[in-house]
């Protein structure tokens, strides 16, 4: 399970040094973007139960457009026999049971990051593909200093420039995780949680005639 995130800056950046013959500029802004994540595990007897969680809520826009508001919840679980007699490759236990489910739940947080929380219920499926209801409730306290940092990223393609920028905050937190899933319930404490914060925008500039100039989205023509 990864965690996302990433997000973007409002600065305003000045032009990229186009000739009066290039084509406009694409600007895409991630107004903000949080993210909180977490892993929890319990161990009941031979079963150890994990749960890694990730939830955000963010808002976008490109330059024209409109601003797009947006949540993303997504939680795995995976129930592993500890005593079992299987390969250290296969994570030193059987797994017993495995779900995932995903939705537009968004992480409700405060702009300080100083607490986070969500709360849920998500259809997904298990490992075999039958269908799963898993309800969700998480809270995040942050506990550590508040991080601030920023990043300049300027590039320079045979197809043109371009230049990202982000604005980042971070606090470690501790999160209490709650999950019922199948008729199996975990909860658990991760003293290692963070949230996270970003702003951010990339413009891209390119070349009199080129077409499918990307890189803001990883392809650079």
């Amino acid at each position: 399970m990864k965690r996302w995130l990433a997000v973007v800056a409002v600065l305003a950046l000045a032009p990229l040094g186009a000739g009066p013959a290039a084509a406009a500029p694409n600007i895409y802004h991630t107004i903000s973007s949080t993210h909180g994540g977490a892993y929890v595990a319990a161990e009941d007897g031979c079963e150890l139960t994990e749960v890694f969680l990730s939830s955000s809520v963010a808002m976008y826009a490109a330059q024209p457009g409109p601003v797009n508001k947006q949540g993303l919840t997504s939680v795995f679980v995976r129930v592993t026999d500890t005593c079992g007699s299987v390969t250290a490759a296969a994570g030193g236990g059987g797994v017993l049971f495995e779900a995932e489910a995903m939705n537009m739940a968004k992480l409700v947080a405060d702009p300080r990051l100083r607490n986070a929380s969500v709360s849920t219920t998500m259809e997904g499926t298990d490992a075999d593909g039958n269908p799963v209801t898993v309800e969700l409730n998480a809270t995040w306290t942050g506990t550590g200093e508040l991080e601030h940092t920023t990043i300049s990223n300027p590039d320079h393609f045979p197809d043109g420039n371009v230049v990202a920028v982000d604005n980042n905050l971070r606090r470690d937190a501790v999160a209490e995780v709650s999950v019922e899933v199948a008729g199996r319930s975990v909860s658990g404490t991760d003293e290692g949680a963070s949230l996270e914060l970003v702003k951010a925008n990339c413009v891209e500039v390119a070349r009199p005639g080129v077409e499918g100039f990307f890189p803001c989205f990883g392809f650079p023509g």
